[in-house]
């Protein structure tokens, strides 16, 4: 009986032991979770360097099935750790960290300012002064953000600003709608037509080209006009 008692009471402190009630930095060591739920494994510095690190599940904004806020920590972030009921095998991640080794991608405070942006340098940069939407990918430099926008790369832009809409890309553009398409390259323009007819209308239209111009017609050719001028 009193041994029975002796083995409860060494279970009790044990299990106290095994609490821990508030928050914690860790370090993340593994994103490959097991059973593929999102969760990542976080080194605890109370723990002792041979102890399995606990997989903790990560809090997002929203959740649901097959889709959600998903933003998952990479391995060696720093992150905050809470645990259920101070339970250390129910870890949950609540939050990340910048250090002095991994400072933000803008020095505080930038109250204009909002970024999203990747490791490899893709981002979305929302700008109050004045107001614009900046979208880029990869490579862009992290000063300034967001990256002046370059018709000649690395990167390719969109952004949404005063004045309008603008995308510069070095490569290609493409606009298409079912089998219509507009492709633009460095050397060239390419509209293609799924339908029967291409129309311009309301509007003066005016062709200059340094060399020649051809016009190709499978079908009958019609140069209409109140005044018609060849040469």
């Amino acid at each position: 009986m009193i041994e029975s008692l002796f083995d409860a009471l060494e279970q009790s402190i044990e299990d106290v032991k095994r609490k821990f009630y508030g928050v914690v930095t860790g370090i993340v060591s593994s994103v490959d979770d097991p059973i593929m739920l999102g969760r990542v494994q976080v080194k605890l510095p109370f723990l002792d360097s041979v102890d399995q690190a606990p997989w903790a599940r990560v809090a997002v904004p929203f959740t649901g099935r097959l889709h959600g806020h998903y933003f998952i920590p990479a391995v060696d972030d720093e992150v905050l750790v809470a645990f259920e009921h101070g339970d250390l095998n129910a870890p949950y991640v609540i939050g990340s960290l910048w250090n002095a080794f991994t400072p933000p991608p803008l020095q505080s405070p930038l109250p204009d300012i909002r970024v999203i942006r990747t490791s490899a340098g893709n981002q979305i940069a929302f700008t109050e002064k004045p107001a614009s939407i900046t979208i880029q990918t990869a490579a862009t430099s992290s000063t300034p953000i967001p990256t002046p926008a370059s018709p000649t790369g690395p990167h390719q832009t969109i952004a949404l600003d005063t004045s309008g809409i603008s995308a510069m890309t070095p490569t290609k553009i493409t606009l298409q709608v079912n089998t219509s398409s507009l492709v633009i390259t460095p050397n060239s323009i390419t509209l293609r037509v799924g339908g029967s007819t291409v129309s311009i209308t309301d509007a003066s239209v005016d062709i200059t080209a340094s060399g020649s111009v051809t016009i190709k017609s499978s079908g009958n050719c019609t140069v209409q006009g109140s005044l018609v001028k060849i040469n």
